[in-house]
């Protein structure tokens, strides 16, 4: 049988607020599936499923949240409410184009996938390590200081006040993280930070474009000027979690080094959904989506997603199964 290989051009280039680092794939389909990665994160973490999802005939695409996959003074810059935003604008606009669409997200793009189905009428949820509680086994004890550092320090100060990312960065598997140890190193940090200045700076002046080094690894730094917007968002979207009712499938590490299962179950407890369904996971930490089970995910999501499409009728062609690697 002839294997099926999705395009990189169709209906989507047309996407309202679309960002060049976002990622897309086309197979010409009425279904639709729309990704969306974490805070400080890139679209990068959602390759994998991407590429997995398109080779179902499904059509695909991966966002880039505002403030994001640039420099992190345009992350300073945003907040929840531009995320929110963007995700709903976005979801819209597929909405009116396709006669399905399904979301995934990871971590804060669970929430905020979680929130945008409260608002905009989808056909699945994928709820990928939902970030409610930083309960994880490697939560640094300074996050215990959270609530009285988003009251006491101000809004406009809260910038200068960080959180450096540190191992395991949420992953498991010893040779990605050995990449990204690396990419993080205080050094590579310093490096970069100058280089993008530079290149920010000839790109002002007209002298080529620059790629910032946040389009393909994210920010290494979670100010607490963003985690106080993630706060907002957290409790924005707890509020409204009985609103949801689309058909949901949560998946969340046992070993979760940044929040406990026990978001995941939060999540199945709380929504309204006549329908959902939770994986816990073995042998990975928070990033699921690029960790050691990324193909058991893929998996996970094919089948529920497909179910949904099932039911109402459409055709799936050529299934295929993703591969441990």
């Amino acid at each position: 049988m002839k294997s099926h290989r999705p395009r990189r051009s169709g209906a989507l280039e047309q996407m309202v607020d679309r960002q060049t680092t976002d990622f897309h794939l086309h197979s010409d389909s009425d279904v639709v599936v729309y990704l969306i990665h974490g805070v400080t994160g890139t679209p990068a973490e959602m390759h994998y499923l991407a590429k997995g999802l398109a080779r179902q005939r499904w059509d695909v695409y991966a966002t880039t949240l505002p403030g994001h996959c640039t420099r992190i003074g345009d992350l300073l810059r945003t907040s929840e409410h531009d995320w929110r935003a963007h995700v709903q604008k976005q979801l819209a606009f597929v909405r009116n184009r396709y006669r399905q669409v399904f979301v995934a997200g990871l971590s804060a793009g669970a929430l905020l996938a979680l929130g945008a189905s409260t608002v905009v009428d989808v056909d699945g949820l994928g709820v990928l390590s939902p970030t409610f509680v930083y309960d994880g086994w490697n939560t640094p004890w300074s996050h215990a200081l959270l609530p009285a550092a988003m009251k006491l320090v101000p809004l406009s100060l809260q910038q200068f006040v960080f959180h450096l990312d540190g191992p395991p960065f949420g992953i498991k598997d010893e040779a990605l993280q050995t990449r990204v140890r690396a990419a993080y190193s205080l050094r590579t940090i310093l490096r970069e930070a100058v280089h993008d200045w530079w290149g920010h700076r000839r790109r002002e002046n007209g002298k080529g474009r620059h790629v910032p080094s946040a389009a393909s690894k994210g920010y290494p730094i979670f100010p607490l000027r963003t985690l106080t917007e993630i706060d907002r968002l957290i409790t924005g979207v707890r509020s409204r979690l009985g609103e949801v009712n689309a058909p949901t499938m949560i998946v969340q590490s046992r070993e979760d080094d940044m929040t406990s299962s026990r978001n995941a179950i939060l999540v199945q407890d709380e929504i309204s959904s006549k329908e959902k369904r939770l994986i816990l996971l073995d042998d990975c930490y928070h990033v699921i989506t690029v960790d050691k089970q990324k193909h058991v995910v893929l998996s996970h999501l094919i089948d529920f997603f497909g179910l949904q499409i099932a039911k109402n009728n459409f055709p799936r062609q050529d299934p295929w199964r993703p591969r441990s690697i």
